[in-house]
């Protein structure tokens, strides 16, 4: 079922990618920089629960880590779209 689950996220994926392009990209990556700065928001905060600076230091590893993604995937991207058919 997870194997099946993945599959069609992938599918899901790659059929936005292909009709939205650029613009899916910049979605992804500009909900993942909210994310980050959110995070870094509550940075005052982090101490008031146990394990809070590591939980939310972990978070904002996670969303850089996610947005370096999305940055790489619409760089090939643009690369795609630049060279010639053929």
């Amino acid at each position: 079922m997870i194997r099946e689950v993945l599959r069609l996220a992938g599918k899901l994926d790659d059929s936005l990618r292909t009709r939205l392009g650029r613009p899916y990209h910049a979605l992804l990556g500009a909900g993942l920089v909210v994310e980050i700065v959110k995070s870094a928001r509550e940075a005052p905060h982090w101490g008031e629960r146990a394990g809070g600076a590591a939980a939310a230091g972990f978070a904002i590893l996670l969303f850089s880590a996610l947005l370096l993604h999305q940055l790489a995937e619409l760089g090939a991207h643009v690369e795609r779209r630049r060279r010639p058919p053929g």
